[in-house]
């Protein structure tokens, strides 16, 4: 079998015309380099070079190989470059966000990220916390930003952010700020929407409703955070969702917030331990600067 030390010599036989030239250019005596072509010849079973001629031609066997051998070696050279390179953040990230983020800062973070890290490329997907865990656990995704950690095994995970719940509501349903309650809203039989029935909002407005005796509240739910909106802003119910989320909205008059002491929503970067640390602390490290830079910014 040959190998690359074998293709670099009859490369720059070719280039150059000669064994010796070839020898200079790689640092080697004309016996080593006659040594790799005889060997890389009769690994082919046939000669490659045509000595006769001056300067040394390919034979035609030589000249079909000789643009395979050209195409190895660039293969090698860039592979060994991206080996070789200070910057660890090359390839392809595959990222999942929960939607309150995709909603917040996840627009800076990309613009950041191809910044300070050009030759990485984003594969982003956007779920909810239970599918992302699952993604992330069965290593579809290599990192994940979801409301609280993923408690696995062979996961790390680092706090990112926080955010407040509150309830959003179009003017047009005439609930006041100043005088809103949960008991105001179960009297109109105006229902509450969240998000989905298996995330944490969600069994903890159902237990808060409980709590407080409002089961006839009717709690809706959606795995989409713009369809909440969406309904909230058409008058179906009242949102149950980070206020951050809608802020344009609320500025222009066509939600508004409602009092409500509901849990705040803790927001977490996972991912598995064998994830290059280098990587791992660098996109994470600039996704806590932001979201805690949102979070004072927004609070």
């Amino acid at each position: 079998m040959f190998d690359f030390k074998e293709i670099e010599a009859f490369v720059w036989i070719v280039r150059l015309g000669s064994f010796r030239l070839a020898a200079q250019h790689l640092h080697l005596t004309q016996p080593s380099i006659s040594d790799r072509i005889a060997r890389l010849e009769e690994f082919v079973g046939g000669p490659l070079l045509d000595r006769a001629q001056r300067p040394i031609q390919p034979t035609p066997k030589g000249r079909q190989f000789y643009r395979h051998a050209q195409h190895m070696l660039e293969t090698r050279q860039e592979a060994m470059a991206m080996l070789e390179a200070n910057n660890p953040f090359q390839g392809v990230l595959r990222l999942g966000v929960v939607e309150t983020i995709a909603h917040s800062w996840l627009p800076a973070f990309i613009a950041e990220l191809a910044n300070r890290f050009p030759d990485m490329t984003l594969q982003l997907e956007v779920d909810g916390t239970p599918g992302l865990a699952n993604r992330l656990l069965n290593r579809q995704i290599d990192m994940a930003f979801t409301l609280g950690p993923v408690d696995a095994q062979d996961i790390l995970s680092r706090p990112l952010c926080h955010y407040a719940t509150g309830l959003i509501a179009t003017p047009q349903l005439g609930f006041s700020a100043r005088t809103f309650t949960l008991e105001a809203l179960a009297r109109t039989g105006t229902p509450l929407i969240t998000f989905a029935s298996d995330s944490r909002p969600y069994r903890e407005l159902q237990s808060l409703l409980h709590q407080q005796r409002l089961e006839r509240i009717k709690l809706h739910c959606s795995g989409s955070v713009w369809t909440i909106v969406r309904l909230a802003l058409d008058g179906i119910g009242v949102g149950a969702i980070p206020p951050r989320i809608v802020e344009q909205e609320i500025a222009r008059g066509e939600l508004i917030t409602l009092p409500c002491d509901l849990p705040r929503l803790d927001f977490a970067a996972s991912w598995p331990q064998h994830i290059d640390k280098a990587l791992a602390d660098g996109v994470i490290d600039l996704a806590i600067e932001l979201g805690q830079r949102d979070q004072r910014e927004h609070a």
